[in-house]
């Protein structure tokens, strides 16, 4: 179940990636950014492109060495709770927030909550 998890992430990712490379315009706008300058253009695509890549990478990494699961388990449970996290605290602080953050919010702590459970699991399969 924890290749399951792994190799999910890893297509989420390297889709996103390409998502927000390919298209960054219309996936900046689904979550409320506008590009003021192209610097900020790049560093979307860069932060939103690369980082999703190097983490699908590294998630699909996880996913084909055994070796590499529990590690790969273990990242994902850091950056979903911290994702989620920060997100909750986003959603007390400002007002208004719909659409895109309430949806990946939704994914962020699917995602936590099956880490969590695989987690505790792991050594019980």
């Amino acid at each position: 179940m924890i290749t399951v998890w792994l190799a999910f992430n890893a297509l989420m990712y390297l889709g996103l990636a390409a998502w927000c490379t390919l298209l960054p315009d219309r996936t900046a706008e689904a979550i409320g950014y506008a590009f003021a300058k192209p610097g900020g253009r790049s560093e979307y695509i860069t932060v939103y492109g690369g980082m999703e890549a190097g983490l699908g990478v590294f998630f699909a990494l996880a996913a084909w060495f055994p070796a590499w699961r529990e590690t790969g388990l273990l990242l994902g449970l850091c950056l979903y709770a911290g994702l989620a996290l920060w997100r909750i605290g986003t959603f007390l602080r400002i007002d208004g927030i719909t659409g895109f953050p309430r949806i990946a919010f939704a994914l962020e702590a699917t995602l936590l909550v099956t880490a969590v459970n695989l987690w505790v699991r792991r050594g019980a399969s």
